[in-house]
């Protein structure tokens, strides 16, 4: 009878890897793309803007994976499965 919550519990861990993963190199990507825009820039004052914009989408990849850690409590703890029972 625990089996079927294990393997939920288990698909919902990977997904939220994956997620994080995915999101993480979502932002790399976007990243890289406006240090590269910024390189081939010729206005100073655009590319201040382009480095800004890029250090933002770096600064969100630790929030990312605080939040992979907080989601592995929730499905740790089984939320879900408990609110499913309502």
């Amino acid at each position: 009878m625990t089996r079927p919550n294990t393997d939920r519990q288990a698909s919902r861990r990977k997904s939220a890897f994956w997620s994080a993963v995915s999101n993480t190199v979502l932002q790399l990507a976007a990243a890289a793309v406006l240090l590269w825009c910024r390189r081939v820039v010729g206005s100073a004052a655009l590319s201040v803007v382009l480095l800004v914009i890029a250090l933002i989408d770096l600064g969100t990849i630790v929030p990312i994976w605080i939040s992979f850690r907080m989601r592995l409590k929730e499905i740790e703890g089984g939320e879900e499965d408990a609110a499913a029972e309502y």
